[in-house]
């Protein structure tokens, strides 16, 4: 059975540092261009967001940006998990981005939920055991949905009604997040043109402020 482990070097030395770092995975590789979007593909416009999220977040909170890949890298699933959990980071976040036709833009945010009965069941875990990568995620799933009901409760405000459509917080088997034991949330995006993410990108970046109380 493949395994993770939550290595104690990397987390003395992380906990050393008290700045909050994120990873950032935009979803492609150089291998896998992802949906198309008009001209262009998901896998350039998640990291072109991807650089626009970590300049502002950077400039707004001082936190460290950590990105799961580089242009031109083919990186599986389980590698960025595995960079994460190494790196022992505070919050890991999966971008990814599709066309649709609407003209308001629709933002939908996921957390890794196979079964909420057995998921959410009250467990002691020891971080310092091996754990099988199908419950990685059972160890920080609390804090995951505490942050995930943050970033909803600032991007549902009334504000926001007539810039885009959100939804969620929906827990799903989803691929992106398997492995990390860092909080982990995938922001989903549904655009009409290349060109609309960038409207997204303040909201999203203030919706984070709750890693800065």
């Amino acid at each position: 059975m493949k395994i993770i482990r939550k290595i104690l070097f990397w987390g003395f030395f992380a906990n050393l540092n008290s700045q909050i770092t994120i990873m950032i995975d935009p979803a492609g590789d150089a291998k896998n261009v992802g949906r198309k979007i008009v001209e262009s593909y998901e896998r350039t416009i998640t990291f072109k967001m991807a650089e626009s999220l970590r300049q502002k977040i950077a400039e707004k909170y001082n936190f460290k940006i950590v990105f799961t890949r580089n242009p031109g890298e083919e990186v599986f699933d389980l590698q960025k998990a595995s960079f994460a959990n190494r790196l022992n980071v505070d919050f890991y976040l999966s971008l990814h981005i599709y066309r649709h036709e609407f003209a308001k833009p629709k933002v939908f945010v996921y957390n890794l939920v196979y079964n909420p009965v057995v998921d959410f069941a009250n467990r002691s875990l020891d971080p310092y055991k091996f754990i099988p990568i199908s419950q990685s995620h059972y160890l920080n799933i609390n804090k995951t949905q505490l942050f995930g009901r943050s970033i909803r409760d600032y991007l549902s405000q009334e504000i926001f009604k007539n810039k885009f459509d959100f939804y969620g917080v929906y827990g799903i088997p989803i691929k992106s997040l398997v492995g990390v034991i860092a909080p982990a949330l995938a922001i989903e995006v549904g655009i009409c043109n290349e060109e609309q993410w960038k409207f997204l990108v303040d909201p999203i970046v203030d919706s984070l402020n709750f890693l800065n109380r």
